[in-house]
């Protein structure tokens, strides 16, 4: 059985810690040969995530250090700040690694392009995380939609909202490193483009991928941010049209305020809702990310009075059926593609930028076909 040695390029995303404790699990075909980072406290945390096993695991302060000295691995995942995906991307084709990337793939639609025409001429494997396909209760709105169990597809209603990711990772609320450049909301803001809308892609990729219909119109407001100190936005509302004439709310807003609390625990503080409501001629149908909320009562309590939540159980269907088990399951030929593609991504870049324009003329985008 092949073995898949696998180097992640940057540990800046806040998903990198979840592929530092699962990507390469006891008893599977992969192993986590190195990992970079060029800040040496976030790749500090990367080894003390990886725990009993970091000393089987190359460190590195540059990324192109650990390309060259790896160059047996199969597998790169790319996790550093958006601004420096493009230039990873183009790296580690170079090198014909197999390419897992985090999001956004890059918010430079014209990067975003080159991806796109790199990918059309290259015999790897690229996937991107867009992780909310993977779970059971947007697959089942999916299976409902497309098979016109709630009739004719009317409206879709999603949110993507949590505290401020800025709190727990600061480099997300500098514009250059999220969005790429430093670019006002709106003529003469202090406030820049980078933060809620960069930050949640999914509620336009969900919507895609749920109703199989394209993006037509983007109409985008955003106010003066509830958080004085970040120089990005921190909330927005999106509505607009997609194909067919079907209506769609967006809120991708930093809704939930921080928690002073001396730890983060688990499931707290709250860190997002995304909740999906559907209506079609014949029902309605919603889904949330989370199972049940439940308040936390009485000054005993860590974090007294507050409101916190639940994941909502999640169901495997088979070995494949998780972010890295699809993605090898693509480089094997079990599958065609991985789930997640850069076209995906892409599609999503394209509606966010066009929220951006929005707000920057105050005025409805209508993107082409």
């Amino acid at each position: 059985m092949k073995r898949y040695k696998i180097m992640i390029a940057g540990a800046a995303n806040p998903h990198i810690p979840q592929y530092l404790r699962g990507c390469a699990p006891a008893g599977s075909n992969r192993q986590l040969v190195a990992v970079s980072d060029p800040d040496p406290q976030r790749l500090a945390a990367a080894r003390n995530i990886v725990g009993a096993g970091a000393d089987a695991v190359a460190w590195h302060d540059d990324y192109h250090a650990m390309l060259d000295a790896h160059a047996d691995a199969d597998i790169v995942i790319i996790g550093s700040d958006n601004r420096d995906h493009f230039a990873m991307f183009c790296e580690a084709v170079r090198r014909k690694l197999h390419i897992f990337t985090m999001k956004v793939i890059s918010m430079d639609e014209d990067e975003c392009r080159e991806m796109l025409a790199m990918q059309a001429r290259y015999d790897r494997v690229i996937g991107t995380e867009l992780e909310l396909h993977f779970l059971p209760q947007f697959i089942q709105a999916r299976d409902m939609v497309r098979a016109g169990v709630i009739g004719e597809l009317q409206s879709v209603y999603l949110t993507n909202i949590s505290q401020s990711p800025c709190n727990y990772y600061p480099n997300w609320g500098v514009p250059e490193l999220s969005y790429g450049k430093r670019v006002p909301l709106r003529p003469g803001a202090t406030v820049f483009r980078g933060g809620a809308i960069t930050d949640h892609p999914h509620p336009y990729d969900l919507i895609r991928w749920i109703s199989g219909r394209e993006f037509r119109s983007v109409k985008a407001m955003s106010a003066t941010n509830q958080r004085a100190e970040l120089e990005v936005e921190d909330h927005a509302a999106i509505t607009g049209e997609l194909s067919g004439g079907v209506k769609y709310f967006v809120n991708p807003s930093y809704s939930n305020l921080e928690e002073p609390v001396s730890t983060r625990r688990l499931l707290w503080p709250k860190s997002l809702e995304c909740n999906l409501k559907i209506t079609g001629s014949k029902g309605y149908l919603s889904a949330d990310f989370f199972d049940r909320h439940c308040y936390v009562l009485g000054k005993h309590c860590v974090s007294p009075d507050r409101l916190i939540v639940e994941l909502a159980p999640r169901y495997w269907r088979s070995a494949d059926d998780s972010r890295m088990g699809n993605f090898i399951a693509a480089i094997e030929g079990r599958l065609a593609a991985p789930e997640c593609s850069l076209a995906d991504s892409y599609a999503a870049v394209r509606v966010m930028n066009a929220a951006y324009e929005s707000i920057w003329h105050d005025r409805e985008i209508i993107l082409d076909a």
